[in-house]
């Protein structure tokens, strides 16, 4: 090899001495005799010189392990460079890495949280490295409102999920991987509807009658929580919750329920790496609601009609036939759940590119998930791009330019209700097809895709450009952000009947019911074209003053907001063409409405440490709102906070045992102007509603009243109190965190519809209304260790307890004051208090008046109160009490534990909920419902005379006693869930003799895996009393990554 570098020297001195000759020749021709410079001949010989030194280094292979000083683990995505160069590497799984370098040659080895080393090559050919973690550079992981700060310098109340964790779960929805994975996050997620299936996020629970959700900041700009639910999990860096006041009011107004901030990854110097991932996953229900089969149910509802003094319906003759099947037709014994799939699948397939020189550095990804329903014609597809890009333009300018991106396709049923008619309908009173193979009218029908569908897709772009600029006084720079956002939402939902139901005649014949232009039918299609301009003026100044810190932060931000949206509506469709030119010409239904939108704000926010020891942090935030009157319209929110990390103490600074305690606490004002869409809180509003006529028939579209103004309507505020305390021990083998908050919520935002009647006429104005209380506790518990070379550890517990309780709220004047809400937490659920069950007549004749036809095995309840406020022997209204909390958990903790042996890992996710609440009523609880729905399996332990322990009522067809709202229906929603679990191995890439390939990664993992609750029949998060929710999801998966 060092033949060819001669060669190229030789090559080049060649081409040097010919143009020097030409050089000559041409000052001849003009009759002027020269030498050759000196100076070229000097510069000639230099650079042969160098040519000759630098090339007589052959270029090596150096490899090497590069491992975590403390504890000897391998360190997976370390950067190495050849310093003065851009050839670099990265460490694989195993910590191995290879790269060329000569003898004289510098690595510079870099890895967050750790100290860079420079290492000389000299004669070695094998460089295994142990790195020091750097306490320092881990402080500057945490990412907080427009900017970072180091970890021991953070005085407010931050917590931070683990990339790394969240991609272990193998959920479509980012929204549902944060449940458990650090405190402050209060999350339930209701569905397991693919495209709609996110989680409902609170942080530190709900402490408004309003919008409790948090707002969610991705790479500085605010987003909405569907830009942050479908990010692709592995275009993420890092996540942080802003808990208190503190580290949240440089968001001002939209900050009061808390932030998740999200920043993207970047681009880091060195040789370009690739990575790959692709995952494919089987799918099934959490939990399948058990109901009885045509014979059970028959025979249990020939004893309700018993129960009430009625014969029964069905004949022993009738019992034979659901119980062997002799006659499907008219007996039939439809599983009405088993036209729904049992294996739905999803897929993603990821790659992301990343790298750069140290002036240029660019990351990029593209990704893809395709996931189906169990409703067969379900289906969700999703394509997220990003590519971020920075460039050192100069010395002190550097530019960042972000453009990112998704497509989504939501494909559903066109009936949302299917499985309101799965649950309603008794298996005895059709089959799914009948023995002709047509169908019957039974719910099965309503999941033909072919008859209908509901389509939306969203198109979203995101781009945001900034610039840093260093200003001439030392520690002084100017950042400018600008961004643009538009999304382009469109709904087609179309219903027309191509494959009709049949019924069976009494002579054993089946009609078709109608079908194609003889049936109903229907288009709705609408298109949103939303679009958002935000601009940001940062100045920050960053100053060392001896033992001093000082940082300070002035920013201005604007936003705004445009929408234009048009729908349409038709009907009496003659062909099977989902276009709106080719609807009925009788109700041409179309409307259309355009908005702007704005807001302002000014951000200052001041820092000083002193000896790392004091940290003292003052802030506020000035917005501007549309929603109130001029004089009103700002609103100014500060918040302080103070620290004192008592480890940098005398007496604790050589301490084997305390590396960090820190005490923590801040105070501080938030706002809120948001109340649902109403805007211009203080001005009258009015509605086009209708229609009016005049004169001879002339019909003009009406204008009607919308809500009266308020010109003193002004900010919700919220004063936060939180008090922390951080710790780490034995040199990072144990940290524990605490923090206590108390958040004193007023003026919240609302209308007296409770004290004022309907007639008034006109929609009320909205006032500061509402006080709300919300206090509680996190703690958190972590640990990690290495038994030897080959095992290691890491276990990490949390808690987060939160209730709230109302100090004012509107309601109406009552004589019973057990369901006043003042006093009593949000959500607080009111009904009879049950005692049990009656055991005999002699009971029933010795208790309070119930309702209608009491016998033994009815409900009891408790008389508690009457029209004097003391008991009155009967059981009414009166009666009615607080039973129950809300269906939104008080306490929700996570344990997440990892587990590596060599090349394998294993971790697992374990959390859980309690202090919640759900009422189940109807098809969801009561056999017989209407006299049309089933039966479950549980109804079979029903009170009889010989079956007094029962946990059911006796069962009725009419049950005016049983059915009445009570403690007997709300059940302890509390569970535990094997949420996440995963096993990985890792191959050893170092021994496949080759260089292009990294890394390589196996693993199945698997989410929802198990739940341990109560309830029965439906998940414990499910919010549908009735049972008529999409059903939550169990996830499989087998994945592979690829590292280049």
């Amino acid at each position: 090899m060092s033949i060819l570098f001669y060669l190229f020297a030789g090559v080049v001195i060649t081409l040097v001495k010919t143009k020097l000759t030409d050089m000559t020749k041409n000052q001849s021709l003009n009759s002027k005799k020269v030498r050759p410079p000196k100076k070229h001949c000097g510069l000639l010989l230099l650079f042969y010189l160098v040519c000759v030194n630098a090339f007589a280094q052959e270029l090596k292979t150096i490899d090497g392990t590069i491992r975590a000083a403390a504890d000897g683990t391998p360190l997976f995505g370390v950067n190495i460079v050849v310093k003065g160069t851009t050839i670099g590497a990265v460490s694989d799984f195993d910590g191995n890495y290879s790269i060329q370098a000569g003898n004289n040659a510098v690595l510079v080895v870099s890895y967050l949280g750790f100290e860079t080393q420079e290492i000389i090559v000299g004669g070695q050919t094998t460089v295994d490295v142990s790195l020091v973690e750097d306490s320092a550079k881990l402080d500057e992981v945490v990412v907080i409102g427009y900017g970072s700060q180091k970890r021991s310098d953070i005085s407010g109340s931050v917590s931070q999920v683990d990339q790394k964790e969240i991609a272990k779960n193998p959920t479509p929805n980012l929204s549902n991987a944060l449940v458990g994975q650090a405190t402050g996050i209060v999350a339930t997620q209701r569905s397991g509807e693919p495209g709609r299936d996110g989680s409902n996020i609170f942080i530190r629970g709900i402490g408004t009658t309003g919008d409790a959700s948090p707002i969610y900041v991705i790479d500085g700009i605010v987003r909405s929580s569907r830009d942050f639910s479908q990010l692709n999990a592995n275009e993420i860096e890092s996540f942080s919750i802003l808990k208190d006041a503190a580290s949240a009011a440089v968001f001002g107004m939209r900050a009061g329920n808390g932030v998740i901030l999200v920043t993207t990854k970047r681009g880091k110097a060195g040789k370009m790496q690739i990575d790959f991932s692709s995952s494919l996953g089987v799918q099934e229900r959490t939990r399948d609601p058990e109901y009885l089969d045509s014979y059970e149910y028959s025979v249990l509802y020939n004893e309700a009609l018993a129960n009430q003094g009625q014969a029964p319906i069905y004949s022993e003759e009738d019992l034979q036939r659901y119980q062997d099947g002799s006659n499907p037709d008219t007996h039939p014994n439809a599983d009405w759940f088993s036209v729904l799939n049992k294996a739905p699948l999803v897929q993603t397939h990821n790659i992301s590119a990343n790298g750069g020189s140290e002036k240029v550095q660019y990351a990029a990804s593209f990704g893809s998930l395709d996931q189906d329903g169990v409703i067969p014609a379900d289906n969700f597809k999703r394509y997220n791009f990003r590519s971020n890009i920075d460039a050192a333009v100069t010395n002190t300018t550097k530019l960042s330019f972000d453009v990112s991106g998704r497509d989504e396709k939501i494909n559903s049923i066109g009936n949302p209700e299917v499985f309101r008619w799965l649950s309603s309908i008794p298996p005895n009173k059709t089959p799914i097809k009948w023995s002709n193979g047509t169908y019957s009218s039974g719910p099965a029908y309503l999941t033909l895709p072919e008859n209908g569908y509901r389509k939306e897709s969203n198109q979203v772009f995101k781009g945001r450009i900034q610039i840093e600029q260093q200003l001439p006084l030392e520690g002084l720079s100017f950042k400018g952000i600008a961004s643009y956002d538009k999304t382009i939402t469109d709904k087609k939902n179309w219903s027309f009947i191509e494959t009709p139901f049949y019924s069976r005649l009494g002579d054993g014949t089946f009609v078709a019911n109608p079908s194609g232009a003889d049936a109903a039918s229907s288009l709705y299609q609408d298109h949103n074209d939303y679009q958002s301009v935000t601009f940001q003026g940062h100045l920050n100044y960053i100053k060392e003053i001896g033992n001093s810190n000082l940082s300070a932060l002035v920013l201005y931000t604007q936003t705004k907001e445009t929408w234009n949206f048009l729908s349409a509506n038709r009907d009496g469709y003659t062909l099977a063409i989902d276009e709106i030119d080719f609807g009925g010409t009788a109700n041409r239904n179309n409307r259309g409405y355009s908005g702007t939108s704005g807001r302002q704000g000014v951000v200052g926010r001041l820092n000083w440490s002193f000896k790392d020891k004091y940290i003292l942090e003052g802030s506020f935030r000035a917005d501007g709102s549309e929603q109130f009157a001029p004089g009103k319209r700002w609103g100014f929110f500060p918040s302080g906070s103070v620290a004192y990390v008592i480890s940098k103490e005398s007496f604790l600074e050589d301490s084997e045992t305390i590396d960090l305690l820190k005490l923590r606490g801040s105070y501080g004002v938030l706002g809120n102007d948001r109340i649902g869409g109403q805007r211009f809180l203080y001005l009258q509003s009015y509605n086009v509603n209708g229609s009016a006529v005049f004169g001879n028939g002339d019909v003009q579209q009406a204008i009607v009243e919308g809500n009266l103004a308020n010109p003193d309507v002004t900010w919700e505020t919220v004063k936060k109190l939180n008090i922390g305390l951080d710790a780490t021990l034995w040199n990072g083998a144990l940290t524990m965190g605490f923090d206590y908050f108390s958040d004193k919520r007023s003026d919240i935002l609302g209308s007296r519809n409770l004290t004022v009647p309907g007639l008034l006429g006109v929609g009320l104005p909205v006032e500061n209304l509402a006080k709300v209380n919300n206090s509680g506790f996190e703690v958190e518990l972590g640990h990690l260790n290495r038994i030897n070379e080959d095992w290691r550890y890491s276990m990490n517990a949390n808690l987060t307890y939160a209730k709230n309780k109302v100090i004012f709220i509107d309601e109406p004047e009552t004589d019973n004051a057990n369901i006043r809400r003042t006093g009593l937490p949000l959500g607080t659920q009111f009904g009879l208090r049950a005692l049990g069950l009656f055991q005999s007549q002699e009971e029933v004749d010795n208790a309070p008046t119930h309702f209608a036809d009491t016998a033994p095995g009815d409900i009891r309840y408790d008389d508690i109160n009457g029209p004097d406020g003391v008991p009155d022997g009967k059981i009414d209204d009166f009666d009615r009490t607080a039973i129950g909390t809300s269906n939104t958990p008080e306490i929700i903790f996570g344990y997440r534990g990892n587990l590596q042996f060599k090349d394998f890992e294993f971790s697992f996710l374990l959390q859980g909920a309690t202090n919640v609440n759900q009422y189940y009523s109807g098809e969801g609880a009561w056999p017989f419902f209407l006299g049309t729905s089933g039966a479950f399996k549980q109804n079979l332990d029903r009170w009889t005379p010989t079956n007094t322990n029962a946990s059911e009522p006796r069962v009725l067809i009419e049950a005016t006693n049983n059915h009445r709202g009570s403690s007997f229906w709300l059940k302890d929603a509390s569970y535990l869930r094997l949420k996440n679990v995963e096993l990985a191995y890792n191959l050893p890439v170092d021994k496949l003799n080759q260089n292009f390939i990294r890394g390589i990664r196996l693993y199945v993992n698997a989410n929802n895996v198990a739940t341990w609750t109560k309830i029965k029949n439906y998940d414990p998060e499910n919010s549908q009393d009735r049972g008529w929710g999409y059903p939550q999801l169990r996830i499989w998966n087998v994945g592979l990554n690829l590292n280049f």
